[in-house]
């Protein structure tokens, strides 16, 4: 996790870093809004969340979201204020969440982890393929994704497509481990959009995928199976849990 800190406070700065070193979180430190537009620009991709103050010398934060909106890719900005009034003005800003100062740990870490949501992407690789965690394109993405996220599932992408699967959140692991450590030539897994649900199949030779649609009564039993095999798969691992 790479986060961008903005914040002209040298109490609060020290407690932020104490915090980011306690969660194993790679950090920069910006003491104002100038500062922070510089880390965004000169280092644009990095960043998978920024923590910004609103008020703070040079340049406030919300003048600098808006720059940074319009200059790097997106990615997603909490306001930290100790001023409930400034709500409405960060969000029309671009920003992504709020919170109040002071914020305690445990639900800063928390905010942290509902922003930083991410989807996956299947990618050709030399050797056969991988599976890594991209960043939401957009803020409408990011409450796609935040949403699906309280319901067990997350996107799944492939290189080339221009669409995306809604899927279990382990169906990437069971993926890895039909088509590595079982040296399948396929694997399946379900769509779960709302709109065509269907059941697809990943082949492993060009990661093209096909999918068949499910008649109405055919897809509850199809989830529910699913959820049976995907649930043995840890969702940081794609070790498979035959036993759990």
């Amino acid at each position: 996790m790479n986060i961008l800190i903005a914040e002209d406070c040298s109490i609060i700065q020290m407690i932020n870093e104490e915090l980011m070193k306690d969660w194993g979180y790679n950090f920069d430190m910006a003491s104002n809004g100038v500062e922070a537009v510089e880390f965004a620009r000169a280092n644009n991709g990095k960043y998978d969340l920024c923590l910004m103050d609103v008020d703070m010398p040079k340049m406030n934060g919300i003048e600098a979201t808006k720059i940074i909106r319009k200059i790097t890719n997106y990615f997603p900005i909490l306001a930290m204020t100790a001023n409930d009034s400034y709500k409405k003005g960060c969000f029309e800003a671009g920003m992504d969440g709020f919170a109040v100062k002071p914020c305690l740990p445990d639900d800063l870490f928390a905010k942290i982890n509902e922003l930083s949501v991410k989807l996956y992407q299947l990618i050709t690789k030399p050797n056969g393929f991988g599976v890594k965690e991209v960043m939401p394109v957009d803020s409408d993405e990011l409450k796609e994704l935040k949403e699906l996220k309280k319901k067990g599932l997350t996107k799944l992408k492939l290189v080339g497509l221009g669409h995306a699967f809604v899927v279990h959140k382990n169906i990437q692991n069971k993926i890895s481990h039909d088509l590595i450590k079982e040296g399948k030539d396929l694997s399946e897994f379900i769509d779960r959009s709302p709109t065509e649900p269907g059941r697809c199949h990943l082949y492993k030779a060009n990661l093209h995928v096909t999918k068949d649609l499910f008649m109405p009564d055919e897809l509850e039993e199809a989830i529910r199976k699913e959820d049976e095999i995907a649930l043995k798969f840890n969702e940081s691992s794609d070790k498979y849990h035959p036993d759990e």
